[in-house]
């Protein structure tokens, strides 16, 4: 007798241990009395239901890492309102740690497709192709429109570009007296008196091919210098004197849009140009930049720019200085 009850006692326990690591029968169970399918469960819960099912049959073949079965497990038995611990306990006696390296890891997302997934390696292929294409072609655009941005800065800077000293404020001044008056159909005229140049600073005449003696010496020998220029001034040719201070960048063409001049002054320096008035002109630092038109010197303070460069058109009529 003895016997018997102690290998009746022998065997319930061994049931009893079986039962407690059968964790997926007390969901399953719990689910039938509440007379839920495993359908309606899978649709609340977002969970496939061969994963339910796997669950309930205590199926640790087919289920996810124990991360995410814990995860299942403790969502699952809170909708049953069941105590979540209590499931958890049996499964963890089911599953020990060593077990649970060698599960086969799973998708923690409802409906996930797995990454290895021919399609989905097609999918990231392709997404990788188009990141990197979009990122060559906005590398281009970026620096297509760096060149251009460059080159408008380049083109800008030559035409700003105002002599030895860029935006240099003037050190002498002009002191001209003149009267402007503007008419609707007429050019400005402006009556002004010839003026002596304040600094001697040396020049050199462009007479076509032909070269004159500088200020210095046209000083020495004023006669021969007039008759010189007078020569070449034949033909009602007017002459203008480009007397750079501080250095200037000048650009000189007559009324038969013929370039007379187009370089550097360097300081100090001057150039006398013949040619058919009106004269274009076009000048760095133009606050310190001289321009005498038939012996007549031009204020040209109205067409100086922020820039420290001046454009403008100009001629004489008598004593009159005419801008167009």
């Amino acid at each position: 007798m003895m016997s018997d009850t102690g290998s009746k006692d022998s065997r319930s326990d061994s049931d009893q241990e079986e039962i407690n690591t059968d964790f997926g029968s007390l969901l399953a169970e719990v689910r039938k009395t509440r007379n839920y399918t495993v359908e309606e469960v899978s649709g609340y819960l977002k969970i496939p239901a061969h994963m339910i099912v796997a669950l309930e049959a205590s199926d640790k073949e087919s289920l996810p890492a124990s991360t995410f079965t814990q995860g299942y497990i403790r969502a699952y038995a809170k909708f049953l309102e069941m105590p979540e611990d209590e499931v958890l306990l049996i499964y963890n006696r089911a599953v020990p740690r060593d077990d649970d390296r060698d599960l086969k890891p799973r998708s923690n997302l409802p409906g996930e497709a797995n990454s290895q997934s021919p399609l989905i390696k097609a999918i990231t292929l392709l997404l990788i192709v188009a990141i990197l294409a979009a990122i060559v072609v906005g590398g281009f655009q970026y620096y297509q429109k760096k060149a251009d941005v460059l080159e408008s800065q380049l083109d800008t800077k030559q035409e700003s570009f105002t002599g030895n000293s860029l935006n240099s404020p003037g050190s002498h001044p002009l002191a001209i007296k003149q009267n402007a008056r503007l008419l609707d159909d007429e050019p400005v005229i402006a009556k002004a008196e010839p003026v002596v140049a304040e600094v001697a600073v040396q020049e050199e005449v462009d007479l076509g091919a032909a070269k004159v003696e500088s200020a210095a010496v046209i000083e020495a020998k004023p006669e021969a210098a007039k008759n010189e220029i007078t020569e070449h001034a034949a033909d009602n040719s007017d002459t203008i004197e480009i007397i750079a201070e501080n250095g200037s960048w000048v650009e000189v063409r007559d009324a038969n849009k013929s370039r007379l001049f187009y370089n550097m002054l360097p300081v100090g320096k001057s150039r006398v140009l013949l040619g058919r008035a009106p004269f274009s002109v076009t000048m760095g630092n133009a606050k310190t930049t001289r321009v005498v038109v038939n012996d007549i010197e031009v204020d040209v303070s109205d067409y100086i720019r922020s820039n420290n460069t001046a454009s403008f058109k100009v001629s004489t009529q008598g004593q009159d200085i005419i801008f167009y």
